[in-house]
């Protein structure tokens, strides 16, 4: 039961975020929405955003532990480039959305879900298979 609850405490709480980001993006205030972005990593995978520029995706991946905390952060981090690349900076955008097909690739690979094929499905047209990683290229 505590489980179950904080699964749906987690998924609103995600809900709430991505929609002011999602707002703020639609404002054209990308800043802003970079901003949310990073308060919903502090508040919901419980490290800090900066952290993602400063390990490797398997380490990120070993410190968030849960396969829906690495999907969480690879949510955020797709959303974190959409509003980077409308701010003109596609080259953070495409760190944002390789790492984000990363995470998805690793949680999958610790807990498959039927959702993770529909993320990657997107994200293909966002990330090039030769800009990951070798390890997640097969």
């Amino acid at each position: 039961m505590f489980r179950e609850d904080y699964i749906m405490r987690l998924v609103r709480q995600l809900g709430d975020f991505l929609a002011r980001i999602a707002g703020k993006r639609r404002a054209k205030d990308f800043e802003g929405a970079i901003a949310e972005a990073g308060k919903a990593w502090d508040e919901l995978i419980g490290h800090p955003r900066e952290l993602v520029d400063v390990v490797d995706t398997p380490t990120l991946a070993s410190m968030l532990r849960e396969p829906r905390k690495m999907r969480v952060a690879a949510q955020l981090l797709v959303e974190e480039g959409h509003a980077r690349a409308e701010k003109g900076d596609p080259a953070s955008a495409a760190v944002c959305y390789r790492r984000a097909t990363e995470l998805v690739l690793e949680a999958r690979a610790v807990d498959p879900n039927p959702e993770d094929d529909a993320a990657l499905f997107e994200l293909a047209r966002l990330v090039p298979v030769s800009q990951l990683d070798p390890r997640y290229r097969g």
